[in-house]
C-alpha cells in the first residue's frame, strides 16, 4: 500500500472521529448535573435517572476496575454501544476525573477508526477473519487485563 494512501486513511479516520468527539466534553462535564436537576424537578425523571445510572453502573464493571485503560478499551473496540458518547456519559455518571476522560474517550475512538479502516482495506475475506479475532479479543480481554493487574502487586511486594 503507498504511503500517501496511509496517510491520507489516517487523516480520514482522524477527521470524521474527532466530529464525532465534539460533544463529548459537555456530556462529561454537564450530565450528571442536568440528570439532578431534572431528579429534583419530578419523581418521575428521578426514577428514569436513577434506573439509567444504575443500569450504568452495573455495566460499566471493567470501566470501573481499570479507570482510564479500561475506558480507552471500551471505546476502542469498535462496537455499537461502545462509541465516543457511551463512553462519555459512563465516565460522567463514574464521576471520572475530566481530563482523563477525554484522553482516554479520544484515544480509543482513534484506535477505533484505525481498526474500521484497516477491516475496510482488507477486504471481506479478512475483515470476517479480523472481525471474530477482535470480537473474540474483546470478550477475552478484560480476564487478560484482571490477570495483569493480579500479577502487578505480586511484583511491587517482591521490591
Amino acid at each position: 500500500m503507498p504511503i500517501s494512501l496511509v496517510i491520507s486513511s489516517i487523516t480520514a479516520v482522524i477527521y470524521f472521529d474527532h466530529r464525532n468527539m465534539v460533544p463529548v466534553p459537555f456530556i462529561v462535564l454537564y450530565m450528571a448535573k442536568l440528570a439532578n436537576f431534572l431528579s429534583s424537578r419530578s419523581s418521575t425523571a428521578k426514577k428514569i435517572v436513577d434506573m439509567i445510572f444504575e443500569s450504568t453502573r452495573r455495566k460499566a464493571g471493567p470501566i470501573q476496575e481499570f479507570k482510564w485503560l479500561g475506558l480507552m478499551l471500551f471505546v476502542a473496540v469498535p462496537f455499537p454501544g461502545t462509541g465516543a458518547w457511551t463512553d462519555a456519559m459512563a465516565s460522567s455518571v463514574l464521576g471520572m476525573n475530566f481530563w482523563d476522560a477525554i484522553s482516554a474517550n479520544f484515544l480509543g475512538v482513534i484506535m477505533a477508526g484505525i481498526l474500521v479502516n484497516l477491516l475496510v482495506n482488507l477486504g471481506f475475506k479478512y475483515a470476517l477473519v479480523v472481525g471474530v479475532g477482535l470480537f473474540l479479543g474483546s470478550t477475552f480481554m478484560w480476564s487478560f487485563l484482571r490477570v495483569i493487574m493480579v500479577k502487578k502487586p505480586e511484583l511491587d511486594a517482591d521490591n
